[in-house]
């Protein structure tokens, strides 16, 4: 009796999480932070001043509201995130960072300039996505 429930589990581990597992793993370290990036962008621009207010309060001992308020002028939320990430793990200045995304250098690239692992820029962007939403 036992045997014949453990058979059905096992089916549908092998047919939902095999698959969601590999494609997780499918996806490139860029691919993963473009789309942490776009997600972030979809929510938090429906209510930029919540956003403004939300980002201001996560990296509060980091970087001034007046450097906030300048990136929103000009990027999008996913970026500002982003921009705000790379400087916190590299230590360079923001306008470091934005000068480079202004000249349309990926993130990949900017992370091997500045020192950083992508990989280590993905987890504090996803960090950031789950503390705020």
């Amino acid at each position: 009796m036992i045997r014949v429930k453990k058979v059905p589990v096992i089916l549908l581990v092998f047919t939902f999480l095999i698959p969601l597992t590999s494609f997780a793993a499918g996806q490139s370290e860029p691919e993963k932070l473009d789309q942490l990036i776009k997600k972030i962008n979809e929510k938090q621009s429906k209510n930029i001043k919540n956003f403004e207010k939300k980002v201001e309060a996560y990296f509060f001992d980091t970087h001034t509201p007046e450097v906030i308020k300048g990136l929103i002028k000009e990027f999008p939320p996913g970026e500002i995130v982003a921009i705000l990430v790379v400087s916190n793990l590299s230590k360079w200045p923001v306008k470091n960072i934005v000068d480079m995304r202004k000249k349309e250098i990926d993130w990949r690239n900017i992370a091997g300039q500045v020192g950083i692992k992508l990989k280590k820029m993905i987890k504090e962007v996803k960090d950031f996505r789950l503390a705020v939403g």
